[in-house]
């Protein structure tokens, strides 16, 4: 845990016409929309969770592919954190452009 306490999470934050906050993970290709940024950073970790371990699950597959590489970290990471509420904290949002 310690080798990877310099990994944070980073995702764009737009809000979208009917109000709602879509966010996209800069680090793993995934986004998720929710009605509050709250609730769209608690999908948004749920769903890295889910994608590291499918990401493990098939990791000589997923590891030699040259655009997966750099993934490789913050996949580890949600494995060990092993908790979505915990992956949140790990989340900081920036304001996303058009």
């Amino acid at each position: 845990a310690a080798l990877l306490s310099g990994y944070n999470y980073s995702a764009k934050k737009f809000t979208e016409d009917d109000g709602s906050i879509t966010l996209s993970l800069n680090e793993i290709p995934l986004a998720e929309n929710a009605p509050s940024e709250k609730e769209a950073i608690s999908a948004l970790a749920s769903a890295i969770l889910e994608y590291s371990v499918d990401f493990y699950n098939e990791f000589n597959m997923w590891a030699s592919a040259p655009n997966k590489k750099s993934e490789i970290p913050y996949v580890f990471k949600a494995l060990i954190l092993d908790d979505a509420k915990k992956i949140g904290e790990c989340i900081s949002c920036q304001a996303g452009e058009i």
